[in-house]
């Protein structure tokens, strides 16, 4: 199935990240996988930081309504934003303000997208709430992404699955074996060199391919 870029307009927003390579890497991927997810019959789907609210969106269009949809942020523009483009590609989106997945209950979702803030810094700058929230991932470009994948047992169903972005600097080898203790099987759906960055889609599940 062709997956389309969805209609954004970030005109009002401009603390919220705009669609860029590694975006369009998570599209691609998912459209890549669009057979697993078809089998998956996931009934409720989520994106993290979900910024323009694009790769949400997107998922919409594999899924229509036989799916329930949430955004969350901890960036409150980021959720506007995310609203605004469910509006302009007639979908239903769910957008929350809030850090992760912390106030959903317990193993509760199908479908995971994270596209962390990945970029290796200083964990300094990790505070606040401001388009600085959508690249820098301090240690590693890892924090936020551990602080997720840790708490992934108590937030993902029995039958689903995780796609998350990584960079090679984030060591996603090493993520791989962290995951398997956890329990999760790892799969690598695409790879993507450009510029400056090698960037990585990887899927955790509990369940075999």
């Amino acid at each position: 199935m062709s997956l389309h870029t969805p209609i954004y307009n970030l005109d009002q927003f401009p603390d919220v990240y705009i669609p860029s390579e590694d975006t369009f890497l998570f599209l691609d991927a998912i459209e890549s996988d669009y057979l697993y997810l078809k089998n998956l019959q996931p009934s409720i789907a989520v994106e993290i930081g979900s910024g323009s609210g694009v790769i949400i969106s997107a998922l919409h269009q594999l899924f229509q309504k036989s799916c329930s949809y949430f955004a969350t942020d901890i960036n409150k523009q980021c959720c506007l934003a995310s609203k605004l483009t469910s509006t302009l590609n007639n979908t239903h989106v769910e957008c929350i303000t809030m850090n992760l997945l912390h106030n959903f209950r317990k193993n509760m979702f199908d479908v995971i997208l994270f596209n962390p803030p990945y970029v290796v810094t200083e964990p300094c700058e990790l505070s606040g709430k401001g388009l600085n929230r959508s690249w820098a991932g301090g240690y590693n470009g890892t924090e936020i992404t551990n602080e997720l994948l840790q708490a992934l047992p108590d937030l993902l169903s029995e039958k689903g699955a995780c796609y998350i972005v990584l960079l090679k600097e984030n060591k996603p080898l090493e993520i791989v074996k962290y995951m398997d203790v956890l329990g999760f099987k790892s799969q690598m759906v695409m790879q993507r060199k450009i510029p400056g960055e090698h960037l990585f889609v990887y899927k955790f599940c509990r369940i075999d391919f």
